[in-house]
């Protein structure tokens, strides 16, 4: 698919953020896939990333004392994931979820304003 020539509909472009390949696709309709990669793509994995190291490979505190993960040995609470982890996960990620969709929206009005202007400034034929 190529960028499109024509005007988008924001409805569809917000129902594209939704979901998870269609979602590169909306915001390469209206040209801005590299920066919804770097505003919103990037951080969600680097903190997915984040989230994953400090509890498989970081330290955890088991029974009291802090142990460290290593491989093939997990501490006994490895699975256990504590309401201060959760909310902060969950929070991130409709932060950025949201952050998408008003990214969508704004470029996607000016997307269609582009559209909106050339057809408006049209000389008529001499």
């Amino acid at each position: 698919m190529l960028h499109t020539d024509r005007k988008v509909s924001v409805a569809w472009q917000i129902v594209f953020t939704f979901l998870p390949v269609i979602d590169f696709w909306g915001f390469y309709r209206i040209r801005k896939l590299r920066k919804y990669l770097l505003y919103v793509f990037v951080p969600s994995i680097v903190s997915a990333a984040y989230f994953w190291f400090y509890y498989s490979w970081g330290i955890v505190e088991s029974r009291g004392a802090e142990t460290l993960a290593l491989p093939g040995r997990p501490p006994p609470d490895y699975y256990s994931l504590d309401q201060s982890t959760i909310i902060p996960m969950i929070s991130l990620g409709v932060a950025l979820q949201a952050f998408a969709i008003y990214l969508i929206i704004i470029w996607s009005r000016a997307h269609n304003r582009n559209f909106d202007t050339t057809t408006t400034n049209v000389e008529p034929p001499i």
